[in-house]
């Protein structure tokens, strides 16, 4: 894992799921403690208008293709935000590309990148994306204590609840983060979230 420099940035991470928002704000956290990062689960055209009462860096807007429509009417409002917009997807990319375009402050992200790939690019730096294959698959133990980590349990009540050895779930762990080339263990509940896993 890497920490950057202590430049702070201010990131405003909207999505409709309150997982996704505060995986991401737990993982910008631990990678950049000097980040200021606010979530928000507010309709589509007041995350637009509520950056005009405060300034970010960036705004992350976690979305699929069906909730991206509800932006088409406020898009040329994002061209007025001064900050950068990025949009997550996992599906329609070309699509999200053609509706944003011509918005220079706007950028359509594919979902699967890792978190120090994400990272990056809220920092504006150029990076070569690349894909990740998979070691194996995972089996019912790891599935389980994915699962259990997702829900926000920690590992001592994971093992506790589930009468797993402490072993078992740092085997499991390791082979988790192995099989989403990631980390630390929230960063791989993220990814296996963003493609429907969990």
């Amino acid at each position: 894992m890497f920490v950057s420099d202590n430049r702070i940035m201010y990131i405003l991470v909207h999505s409709n799921y309150t997982l996704i928002q505060e995986l991401l704000k737990n993982m910008f956290t631990m990678y950049r403690p000097s980040w200021a990062i606010d979530t928000i689960n507010l309709p589509s055209e007041i995350v637009i208008r509520g950056n005009a009462n405060k300034k970010y860096d960036v705004v992350l807007i976690d979305t699929s293709y069906k909730h991206f429509v509800h932006y088409i009417p406020y898009l040329k409002n994002l061209e007025t935000m001064k900050c950068q917009i990025i949009f997550m997807t996992d599906e329609n990319i070309g699509e999200l590309h053609y509706y944003t375009s011509n918005i220079s402050n706007c950028m359509v992200i594919n979902k699967s990148m890792t978190i120090e790939q994400l990272v990056h690019i809220i920092e504006g730096d150029s990076i070569e994306i690349v894909d990740i294959r998979r070691v194996g698959e995972l089996n019912m133990l790891e599935m389980k204590v994915l699962t259990e980590l997702a829900k926000g349990h920690s590992i001592d009540y994971t093992c506790n609840s589930q009468k797993f050895t402490n072993i078992e779930v740092e085997q499991a762990i390791r082979h988790i983060n192995e099989y989403f080339g990631t980390s630390h263990y929230l960063e791989a509940v993220y990814k296996a979230y963003t493609e429907k896993l969990i």
